[in-house]
């Protein structure tokens, strides 16, 4: 992972952020399943532009594997431009990088994210950008 001068991570709920991010991969495809499932909480609120949102994980999970099925994603790297936090709500800047199975960058998504941390877990995540790109690279990807 990529992390930016001055977007470290200082807060416990910051470093639970950007522990998630950074466990994203590189990795074979069951990792991302993997690191979904550990870092996220069992009743996780789940939402991305353009998709419905998703509540609890073993929602999270089934639309994980959409994405790993209509955008052709082994795993995603991301880049951590600006981090800002309050309690246990976390803001995050950063570009997406959906990588394939060969390892070559699919897409790049520029995101802000927002997450709520709670005892060390992800309990909601929201990323916000425009999802035009995605669809036009990926047509499969309805939703």
């Amino acid at each position: 992972m990529i992390i930016h001068p001055g977007a470290e991570a200082r807060t416990d709920a910051e470093k639970a952020v950007v522990g998630f991010l950074d466990d994203w991969g590189p990795g074979a495809w069951p990792h991302m399943r993997d690191c979904y499932d550990h870092w996220m909480t069992e009743d996780v609120s789940w939402e991305n532009t353009g998709s419905p949102a998703t509540k609890g994980k073993q929602a999270a999970m089934d639309f994980l594997t959409t994405l790993h099925d209509t955008l052709e994603m082994e795993y995603c790297t991301a880049e951590l431009l600006n981090i800002a936090s309050r309690d246990n709500l976390v803001l995050t800047e950063r570009i997406d990088r959906v990588h394939t199975a060969d390892g070559s960058v699919a897409i790049e998504i520029p995101i802000m994210g927002s997450f709520v941390v709670a005892d060390g877990k992800i309990a909601r995540y929201s990323d916000y950008n425009a999802d035009s790109p995605i669809r036009e690279r990926f047509p499969r990807h309805t939703h």
